[in-house]
């Protein structure tokens, strides 16, 4: 889902890469939720961290909701509204997107 969003910032493709970005986000904390808990979130997509927080301390876990909490804040706009995200708003949900994917990456084997 990362590399679709990358593509689709780079092709000016906004509203795709702001889903894309959201939908990597939401997928990789589900895998870490499964790896260490045995369960994925089954709630709306805003609860979703509750799933992982024993996996990191309390920084880190900050930061991870700071960034999940700005593309969720897309996500609803992107996928359902008539209006066209912006460019900046593609880069910026790609930006969060990478560095949750990052830290989740770090918490796997």
């Amino acid at each position: 889902m990362l590399d679709v969003a990358r593509y689709a910032v780079n092709t000016s493709k906004n509203n795709a890469a702001v889903a894309s970005s959201v939908h990597c986000a939401i997928n990789a904390i589900d895998a870490l939720a499964v790896f260490y808990f045995g369960r994925r979130h089954a709630g709306g997509h805003e609860e979703a961290l509750d799933a992982i927080r024993g996996a990191f301390d309390e920084n880190e876990f900050r930061d991870m909701a700071k960034q999940f909490s700005g593309l969720i804040g897309l996500k609803n706009e992107a996928e359902y509204q008539p209006d066209l995200m912006k460019a900046s708003q593609a880069s910026d949900a790609l930006r969060r997107a990478s560095r949750i994917l990052s830290k989740v990456r770090q918490k796997l084997p």
